[in-house]
């Protein structure tokens, strides 16, 4: 059975891994939020853009205007894609990230567990300890006192 000693260590080790697991797990939702974000604010730019071209083509619009629309939408809808295509892997990492804090989280309570099952294996064997000493001290003490009353 581990030590009360080992498994201190090896519970202020696991606490330390679960926190640092958590502080990542935070970053990557911040991450992935940002990445979100990001991509939000490119559909909704491509969305204000496209209706104010849509404004612009009732007065009518020159050849270069449209070829020009064309490229910048085009360019537009690759920059979305690629920002998809970023929120996906942030979204991967997330998950990758939830489940080494959830694995780390196991580990420590798995350690908290052992470490209490330690403790109260412990409380039980200094209880019979004491109610052995207190036994043997009982019997003694009727052993004194039988010993002084036949003296009598």
């Amino acid at each position: 059975m581990a030590t009360s000693h080992s498994l201190k260590i090896l519970l202020r080790h696991a606490q330390h891994l679960n926190d640092a697991s958590a502080r990542k797990l935070g970053q990557l939702n911040s991450e992935h939020l940002k990445a979100e974000q990001k991509l939000q604010l490119l559909l909704d730019y491509r969305n204000d853009y496209y209706a104010g071209f849509q404004d612009t083509m009732k007065n009518g619009v020159e050849q270069v205007a449209w070829q020009n629309f064309i490229v910048f939408m085009e360019k537009l809808d690759a920059a979305i894609d690629e920002q998809r295509k970023t929120v996906a892997r942030s979204q991967q990492k997330k998950e990758a990230g939830g489940q080494d804090f959830l694995a780390r989280q196991r580990t420590l309570k798995s350690y908290d567990t052992l470490s209490k099952r330690l403790q109260y294996a412990e409380a039980l064997r200094l209880a019979k300890r004491e109610q052995h000493d207190l036994d043997e001290r009982a019997t003694r003490q009727a052993a004194g006192n039988s010993f002084t009353i036949k003296k009598s």
